[in-house]
């Protein structure tokens, strides 16, 4: 942790680079003058830099087809305290055809509406240029942003379900209200599970299931194992992904005291809401790490495993981890999860808390080339192309007028 001063200087520094975005030299010319199809500005809950998940992969499939601009902001202590040298304001990637924008919002953005006000002020004036544009395509996993659409003027709004961002303990209280206008908006809609399809799919009659995939290739490429790896005795139980109230904090303790000379490795941005009441020697939280690093993870451990709490918000999900683990042959231990029950019965154990231990020694006891074998095959057919060309396809049916 910084002491106080960098996290001071680091704050200033954040406000000054606040003020600058605006005159970026970068934000007159964020969409290619000529373009076959219409581009598509895509606000994003999840941020670019935070742990990579289906809109990351999404924007970088898209850019393939059509311009795509990346929306992304980021509050100042995000920037500061996780992010810390990973944040950009602006980049352009794909040859050009993906700009990512992730601008400095004051932080609060969820607890004040004042503050809130103030950064809807602050993301109008940085996507200003970008209103200018005769034709537009806006598509948002985030509930909160049907004022984005209005400012943009867009000619068409998709609104990609990926979690109930509205059930979140960090959720405006005017979340749903929100959500409900972004419903009367969308011209699409996709779920990106099972569970969200059943409870969406009555307010949303173009409503398509789209689950998440994997990049197979990158993730059975042979890594060397990771420095902050190489001191941690096995077994190894990993956990990928962020640590927020959607978690049971508790099961990482228990799994951390029954395997006493094992190492239970965490990868993944904490926050506040990760309410862990004890934290024993051999709990080792790594922090965020790159996307392409984590295939060195996943290979050096001996089991993944999915603590999801019993909440609204954890019952909602379709864990992107959970191929990235299959794909690297790791046996995987989750909680009870909808869509994992569903969709994963024959590669993933999924039991209660209370079974979670004996269920971890007989994963580890029993794995063999054999099960390694399935989950990878398994994973294999679950590339992320398949989502891509399906959103690409319903963008482009509605651009031609096809219901």
């Amino acid at each position: 942790m910084p002491n106080f001063t960098e996290h001071a200087k680091g704050v200033l520094q954040a406000h000054r680079e606040l003020v600058r975005q605006f005159l970026h030299p970068g934000l007159r010319r964020l969409i290619p003058a000529k373009s076959k199809r219409t581009p598509l500005v895509f606000y994003s809950q999840v941020a670019w830099d935070t742990v990579w998940q289906r809109p990351q992969e999404e924007a970088l499939g898209l850019s393939r087809s059509r311009p795509v601009v990346f929306i992304s902001p980021v509050q100042i202590h995000e920037a500061v305290l996780r992010l810390k040298g990973r944040w950009s304001f602006l980049r352009r990637l794909e040859n050009g055809r993906l700009i990512v924008l992730s601008p400095l919002i004051l932080s609060g953005e969820y607890r004040s509406a004042t503050i809130r006000t103030i950064n809807r002020w602050i993301m109008k004036l940085v996507t200003r240029h970008l209103a200018a544009n005769d034709k537009l395509l806006y598509m948002t996993n985030s509930p909160f942003t049907t004022y984005l659409a209005e400012h943009l003027k867009a000619d068409g709004v998709a609104y990609d379900i990926i979690d109930d961002f509205c059930a979140f303990e960090w959720a405006p209280k005017n979340g749903r209200e929100s959500e409900c206008k972004l419903i009367s908006m969308a011209d699409l809609a996709f779920a990106g599970t099972g569970y969200l399809k059943a409870k969406y799919e009555g307010h949303l009659h173009n409503l398509q299931f789209l689950p998440s995939g994997v990049r197979f290739s990158s993730m059975t490429h042979s890594q060397p194992e990771p420095q902050d790896l190489a001191d941690l005795p096995h077994p190894r139980i990993l956990y990928v992904g962020t640590m927020n109230d959607r978690l049971n904090a508790d099961l990482f303790t228990l799994l951390a005291e029954h395997f006493p000379h094992g190492s239970i490795i965490a990868v993944g941005p904490r926050h506040g809401t990760f309410a862990l009441k004890k934290s024993p020697k051999n709990l080792h939280f790594l922090g965020l790490k790159p996307h392409e690093q984590l295939p060195g993870y996943y290979q050096h451990c001996d089991l993944g495993i999915m603590p999801f709490a019993d909440n609204d918000a954890a019952k909602a999900i379709n864990p992107v981890k959970t191929l990235e683990y299959l794909a690297c042959g790791l046996p995987v231990l989750s909680t009870p999860v909808p869509d994992v029950i569903k969709y994963y019965p024959e590669v993933v154990r999924t039991e209660l808390p209370e079974a979670w231990l004996m269920a971890a020694e007989d994963l580890l006891s029993s794995n063999s080339f054999d099960k390694q074998a399935t989950r990878q095959e398994f994973a294999r057919g679950r590339d992320w192309s398949t989502l891509i060309v399906a959103i690409e396809t319903r963008l482009r049916a509605f651009e031609a007028g096809i219901p």
